[in-house]
């Protein structure tokens, strides 16, 4: 054989032996996977990714990567493994995803303060840090003209319903107030809300008006200017404006726009993005009875204001 013929031999050779390598290799990885399938035990659950994550087509960090997932996306897990990864479904298909990066919670947390208390407390405070301004540290509210239903109880029970949507949908929450005979400030209201570590604070309201005509909601934020809370003002009116866009499309309720002002002591002692939400008019006949008595209605208002929570998160 000569010198030429020798060579080629040996590249043949060498050729073989990659394929069969490659096949091998193919085949292995291909059982691992299998195995590893077959090890699943299927389990329903709602989990959210703890940050970026990707979703592989197969149990193994060396399979190809499918979907890129940001950070607090909600997937449904359909199987579990001893090996630590987790099968979910998402848009049609089955992927599979380490189960460190996931969490039962979508990483954030909600301050929710039911407006007003079952007894005023006329002391005045600070209307916020260093302020000569004095104001009242809390009021009792409003009250429905048609159902003679106080404001301070109305607030309490959306509080409680949206926390039980904002439950459902991943997040922790930290109520300010669960219950109607307290004595909260609310700078004081603030600064619990402050000391949770937050990442929206939502304070609930209803309005009311010398006017019975008058009808709507509205949501109240700092100005651009205020002197008070200036670092996160700019994110209070992203916030005001998106959970007052998705409020008024859920319910259908009149849009009355953003509110600005720097007189609101509960606003301008926060450390963390805040709204006040006027879900309506107890002074309107018709929609105090909507937000007192329709429990439809209830339930509308509280997913109307979550879809604004996720809407300002980035989380849709």
């Amino acid at each position: 054989m000569n010198v030429r013929n020798l060579h080629r031999a040996r590249t043949t050779a060498g050729i073989i032996a990659v394929i069969m390598l490659l096949a091998v290799t193919f085949c292995v990885h291909r059982v691992y996977a299998a195995a590893g399938m077959s090890e699943f035990q299927t389990v329903k659950q709602i989990r959210y990714t703890k940050s970026a994550a990707w979703l592989f087509q197969e149990p193994n960090t060396s399979a190809p990567k499918a979907v890129k997932l940001k950070k607090s996306r909600k997937v449904r897990v359909t199987g579990i493994s001893k090996a630590g990864w987790s099968r979910v479904y998402d848009s049609k298909k089955t992927y599979y995803i380490r189960s460190g990066r996931l969490s039962r919670n979508n990483g954030y947390l909600v301050a929710i303060d039911a407006g007003h208390q079952r007894k005023g407390n006329p002391s005045k405070e600070p209307i916020g840090p260093g302020a000569k301004k004095r104001k009242a540290k809390v009021s009792s509210g409003a009250t429905g003209t048609s159902t003679g239903i106080p404001e301070y109880k109305l607030t309490l029970k959306m509080a409680k319903k949206l926390k039980k949507e904002l439950v459902s949908r991943g997040y922790k929450v930290k109520l300010i107030r669960a219950k109607h005979n307290v004595n909260i400030s609310n700078s004081r209201r603030a600064k619990i809300a402050n000391k949770a570590g937050a990442d929206v604070f939502i304070r609930i309201h209803a309005n009311s008006s010398t006017d019975s005509g008058v009808k709507g909601a509205l949501t109240i934020s700092p100005t651009a200017e205020n002197k008070y809370c200036k670092k996160i003002s700019k994110k209070c009116r992203g916030l005001s404006r998106a959970v007052l866009s998705e409020f008024c499309e859920v319910t259908g309720a009149k849009n009355r726009g953003v509110m600005y002002t720097d007189t609101m002591s509960g606003i301008n002692w926060s450390k963390v993005p805040v709204t006040i939400v006027e879900m309506g008019f107890l002074s309107n006949p018709k929609e105090d009875k909507k937000m007192n008595r329709s429990v439809r209605y209830q339930n509308k208002m509280a997913k109307g204001m979550a879809n604004g929570i996720d809407r300002f998160l980035k989380r849709t």
